[in-house]
């Protein structure tokens, strides 16, 4: 039985919660001064921060209630504005090998909350204190359970009077460059007045999954970590009951035996790798591998399928950083992803290389590092004013990117008296006046100006909003 019609139907549960609280516990860690953050080798630190494990509800990849946990880091910066950012890790096995345990990754949350954004690392389903199975390269609930940690943040924010300027980044390495780009697709496609995405920078993450990273499950070569193919059996054979009947319909002895009892939250990848095969496809009965290599729609390649994620639109800047040496994650999945993307008329999406000779390990510093210095670029200066996270108005603009004019339509088709700023992406001010909106509708002349991204500051009877502007 290989039943695997839910891949839609979990996507359309992901509100989860609506507007019901969803924070549900916070506890303070561990905290640091500036200058204990430069001791450990953080050495732009400009501000303290504390360390939180918090615990929020969420969904299951069934749509069902259930909890999560993560860290959340928070800049110690008093009368400052923050912009949230989320980071997404990397692939984890043990259930207590997560950033809310501060395992290595909490270093990009020192990193991030010492400049002053306020960072959320979710541990993910079924890992830290949320229970189940972890649904690993499952990008809905990828999704879910980073966007409802992010609400829980801004619970936690209001709770304590942090200021959020309304600006949201994202990042992930490996895994959570997956995640990354499954979080910034759902929150542009369902919930673009809550959560406006400033800039995203998935890396090294498996955005073709079912064509260039499915490679490795048929190719007759050494793979360097063979886990990766019984995590993700495992996972699928969770998320979409039914797919298989037994595990040892699909894999051979003794490793239809021997593998399970070690995907249950205990292990790392070192017990796995040491019974498993270089060759990852070896675990496979040949007639499951000849079936998934000759027959596109086999049911193991539809689920993989379900879970790409580069054949979509991003409105805010998408930049993917790889490294072409990496022989875990392929780094053509950027170049798949990007050209997609481009081709399906994004207007701002690049994919770097971080380092032609790092294989995965070692591109992750480089990699990252470059995703937050682009990410400084674009964010508001500590004294930067709030901005309304949820317009009660929603502005479009056209043409978008422009050169002289642009037409901004508001979602009432009501009149309104606006006041604008036009801000630069390090947030200086670069011109303002005002705007008269008649039906929905008004024109404004846009200033001579450098190329490049801008934000819109619109304020007045219709409130404080938001939009990006992109100068030609």
């Amino acid at each position: 039985m290989k039943h695997i019609n839910a891949f839609v139907v979990v996507l359309a549960l992901l509100p989860a919660w609506g507007k019901a609280q969803i924070l549900l516990s916070d506890s303070l860690l561990e905290s640091y001064t500036a200058q204990e953050l430069v001791g450990l080798g953080v050495g732009n630190a400009e501000y303290g921060i504390e360390i939180y494990r918090i615990k929020y509800a969420t969904i299951d990849p069934f749509g069902g209630p259930t909890i999560a946990s993560g860290a959340l880091v928070l800049p110690l910066t008093p009368n400052c504005y923050h912009p949230l950012a989320a980071y997404m890790h990397g692939t984890i096995m043990e259930r207590e090998g997560v950033p809310s345990r501060l395992s290595g990754e909490i270093v990009v949350g020192y990193f991030m909350g010492g400049t002053g954004y306020v960072t959320v690392l979710p541990d993910y389903l079924g890992l830290g204190d949320s229970p189940g199975p972890h649904p690993y390269i499952h990008a809905a609930s990828e999704a879910s359970a980073s966007i409802d940690m992010m609400r829980a943040a801004r619970e936690f924010c209001a709770a304590r009077n942090v200021q959020l300027n309304g600006q949201v980044f994202l990042t992930g390495y490996s895994q959570g460059g997956h995640a990354c780009m499954a979080t910034h697709k759902v929150l542009q496609e369902q919930f673009p007045d809550e959560f406006t995405v400033t800039a995203s920078a998935p890396c090294s993450g498996p955005y073709d999954v079912s064509g260039v990273q499915a490679a490795a499950m048929v190719a007759p070569d050494p793979y360097p970590a063979p886990y990766y193919m019984p995590y993700v059996i495992f996972s699928f054979g969770y998320v979409y009951p039914g797919i298989y009947d037994d595990i040892g319909d699909i894999f051979q002895e003794p490793w239809a035996t021997e593998l399970p009892p070690l995907f249950e939250g205990n292990n790392g990848s070192g017990p796995i790798d040491a019974i498993m095969p270089v060759v990852p496809s070896q675990i496979f009965h040949d007639s499951v591998l000849q079936s998934f290599t000759n027959d596109p729609d086999h049911y193991f390649r539809v689920a993989l399928r379900a879970n790409d994620l580069y054949d979509w639109t991003p409105n805010a800047p998408v930049r993917m950083m790889y490294c072409e040496s990496d022989s875990h994650v392929f780094y053509e999945n950027s170049i798949v992803c990007r050209d997609a993307m481009v081709a399906n008329g994004a207007a701002s999406v690049q994919a770097l290389s971080a380092g032609a000779g790092f294989d995965h390990g070692d591109c992750a510093f480089p990699a990252l590092l470059n995703s937050k210095n682009w990410f400084d670029t674009q964010k508001f200066p500590c004294a930067f004013n709030g901005i309304d996270e949820r317009p009660a108005i929603v502005w479009s603009v056209y043409p978008n990117p422009a050169r002289d004019m642009i037409r901004l339509t508001a979602s009432d088709g009501m009149g309104h008296s606006m006041r604008w700023i036009l801000h630069a992406a390090d947030g200086r001010s670069v011109a303002e006046g005002n705007l008269a909106v008649t039906y929905g509708e008004g024109f404004l002349e846009l200033p001579e100006a450098p190329a490049g991204l801008y934000v819109l500051h619109l304020m007045g009877d219709a409130g404080s909003s938001v939009v990006r502007v992109v100068l030609e």
